[in-house]
């Protein structure tokens, strides 16, 4: 019997901003290859996705129909909505919204969520937006949440006519999404854990995203985790009992031969940040590491690779140091960038405050670069022979990368214990992971 699965994603290439569009394509692509029936639903179509034998559905051309099916009803009854949104709004267009039932049934889950105030007026700002003809975007950004809201009106009722057999949600993005499916179509959920709330923001965390993360949570049948790490997390800040949890870490596809490559003894040292330039990520002790080695060697260039909301800080911060002849940041890049970059680098630093796995840091051994990741981070777990530190210990971290830079045997051992690792880590064992997990849903 042939496994339909009906999956909801947030990126996938060439839309992509971090590892959950990498992510997602990898599993997409290496269910597919498994005989694996899957239908993606995304927030927009996306062209050219190089992918046999996957059904690709872009909500961007189905959130305007009113016939998502189901009557209308009359007098229903919802509590009033910043008007900053979309000022122009007509009661008309919110008691059309409201008279589909697709629509009716989906704020009455909201309801029964017992979502903070603050998140159900963005769920009302989402009959707004649809209502007035706007386009879901996926976009990330200040109505993200309303975006989330309507992507999971428009595509979870796709349940209704997409024969599946199991619904698999990717983070919070999706997760609302999955459970509307379910209330059609009575399938088992499994949420794909890539990140949580508590790792992007820390102490400052959207309470608005936790309560949907918990709540998915609580409702998912089964929960994928990472890493231990993002599992020890779920367990401890949402209370999920941890037998519902099953951790399957994410692969690699290895870039040619792993060979221990010498470091270019011709040109200035490149040490590399790359990834989202935000609180999580760490790179104010990236900035930190960069002044402690430049006090020991001026030599050394220091690449910060991606955008962010602290980018501008960053900024400020190095030129208030004086070192910003020394620090290069090149705002986001796109794949072929990316390679690039990697092959000019001589160390990988990954100094990630909360970290749910890393996939850079696995790319960055592919390229035969020397990482050092912190112990705060899952793929620690996979990377038995990589140095490790602790997020703050910018001191200790440094020193490592100093020695990486002068002792040209100790890259070269570096690089060849995590070979063996390295080939052991594949997307195609992550599928088949997530494959087990699927019979076991269906089979319960």
């Amino acid at each position: 019997m042939v496994m339909k699965v009906l999956m909801y994603g947030w990126e996938f290439p060439p839309r992509i901003s971090g590892g959950l569009g990498i992510a997602c394509y990898a599993i997409v692509k290496e269910l597919a290859k498994r005989n694996i029936d899957l239908t993606l639903v995304l927030p927009q179509m996306v062209a050219g996705s190089g992918i046999d034998n996957v059904n690709l559905i872009g909500c961007d051309s189905l959130f305007a129909q009113d016939d998502l099916d189901l009557d209308g009803i009359v007098n229903i009854k919802y509590p009033e909505v910043a008007t900053y949104l979309y000022p122009y709004i007509t009661a008309k267009d919110l008691n059309r919204f409201f008279s589909n039932e697709t629509f009716r049934d989906f704020f009455a889950l909201l309801a029964s969520m017992h979502l903070p105030n603050e998140l159900r007026e963005m769920a009302m700002a989402t009959a707004q937006a649809h209502a007035s003809g706007e386009q879901i975007t996926g976009k990330y950004g200040i109505n993200l949440l309303v975006e989330v809201f309507r992507y999971a009106l428009v595509a979870g009722a796709l349940a209704k006519g997409i024969e599946h057999d199991v619904i698999h949600a990717h983070d919070w993005l999706t997760l609302l999404a999955a459970l509307e499916a379910k209330r059609h179509s009575h399938k088992p959920v499994v949420l794909h854990i890539h990140a949580l709330e508590t790792d992007r923001s820390g102490l400052w965390i959207d309470k608005r995203i936790f309560a949907i993360e918990k709540y998915g949570m609580d409702q998912a049948d089964q929960i994928v985790a990472v890493s231990r790490y993002t599992k020890n997390n779920i367990v401890q800040h949402y209370g999920i009992a941890p037998e519902k949890i099953t951790v399957i870490h994410n692969g690699i596809y290895c870039n040619g031969d792993l060979n221990a490559a010498a470091t270019n003894n011709e040109r200035p040292k490149m040490v590399l940040f790359l990834g989202r330039i935000t609180q999580q990520k760490g790179p104010y002790f990236f900035i930190e590491i960069a002044r402690r080695i430049l006090e020991k060697r001026s030599d050394v260039q220091f690449v910060l690779a991606g955008t962010g909301d602290l980018l501008v800080d960053m900024i400020e911060r190095a030129a208030g140091l004086r070192i910003g002849k020394n620090i290069h940041f090149t705002g986001f890049l796109d794949g072929d960038r990316v390679q690039e970059i990697y092959q000019l680098a001589d160390v990988y630093v990954m100094p990630s405050v909360s970290e749910p796995f890393g996939l850079s840091a696995l790319e960055a051994l592919s390229y035969n670069v020397p990482a050092i990741i912190t112990k705060q981070s899952g793929v620690a777990e996979v990377l038995h022979h990589t140095l490790v530190s602790d997020f703050w210990d910018t001191e200790d971290m440094a020193a490592k990368i100093l020695a990486l830079l002068e002792y040209p045997a100790l890259r070269r051992t570096s690089l060849i214990n995590e070979q063996q690792g390295l080939k052991e880590i594949s997307w195609g064992k992550t599928a088949e992971k997530i494959i087990e997990l699927y019979k076991k849903m269906v089979s319960s």
